[in-house]
């Protein structure tokens, strides 16, 4: 594993079922500055949601 994707690799435990899950990117732009539209949320497919958004600005 490089040194990159070493530091955007977290693995966690799912308190729900017990199991570990490991998480890539997790963190990967923490020292970035980096900002997120409050609206996009990050369990839909972000490129659909920036499209519709720009769709709408438009009209």
């Amino acid at each position: 594993m490089d040194k990159a994707s070493a530091h955007s690799t977290v693995v966690i435990r799912d308190d729900e079922t017990g199991q570990f899950v490991t998480v890539k990117g997790l963190g990967a732009l923490k020292n970035e500055r980096f900002q997120l539209e409050k609206t996009i949320d990050l369990t839909k497919p972000i490129a659909d949601q920036v499209l519709k958004s720009k769709r709408q600005s438009k009209v």
